[in-house]
């Protein structure tokens, strides 16, 4: 069990989030951090696993890395706790596996074409690539990003077992 959730040591400034989860659905609601974002993306990993999906592994936690760390970027902190909400849902539906990070600022997200030697702005065209479908929703105070997955016959190896002879 210890590799199936194999999340990194405990950030000493803490982490808050509660999470929800039941076969085939996954929602965390969090207060992104830096110190939050490889939790999280363990924590998907695991279900992901637990799901019979290790082959989407790889590009669905990019694209939750991607994702949380825009609100961390984008998204200003709440004025009275200084924490930025978001709530990460994860769910599998029959061939898709949806993605979809909820936050409170209603600026919609714009992919851009930043250049390969600098920090920042290549994450949404990284979901884009990985991802078999991506986009954005307005809500009431906000937006949904989301991001979708086809889920095939291989998606349930890791891509270092497909490649095994």
């Amino acid at each position: 069990m210890a590799d199936l959730l194999d999340l990194p040591a405990a950030p000493a400034t803490g982490v808050r989030a509660t999470t929800h989860s039941k076969p085939g659905h996954l929602e965390i609601d969090l207060d992104v951090s830096s110190e939050a974002v490889p939790i999280v993306r363990g924590i998907v990993s695991a279900h992901l696993k637990l799901w019979g999906l290790a082959g989407l592994i790889d590009g669905v936690t990019l694209a939750v890395s991607e994702l949380l760390t825009n609100v961390l970027r984008h998204v200003e902190p709440d004025a009275g706790t200084e924490a930025r909400n978001a709530r990460l849902t994860v769910t599998r539906l029959p061939g898709v596996l949806n993605v979809c990070v909820r936050d409170f600022n209603p600026a919609l997200p714009q992919p851009s074409h930043a250049a390969l030697d600098t920090d920042h702005g290549r994450g949404l065209p990284l979901v884009v690539a990985f991802a078999d479908d991506f986009g954005c929703s307005p809500i009431k105070g906000g937006k949904d990003v989301w991001a979708s997955f086809l889920i095939s016959s291989d998606t349930s190896e890791s891509p270092q077992e497909r490649r095994a002879p």
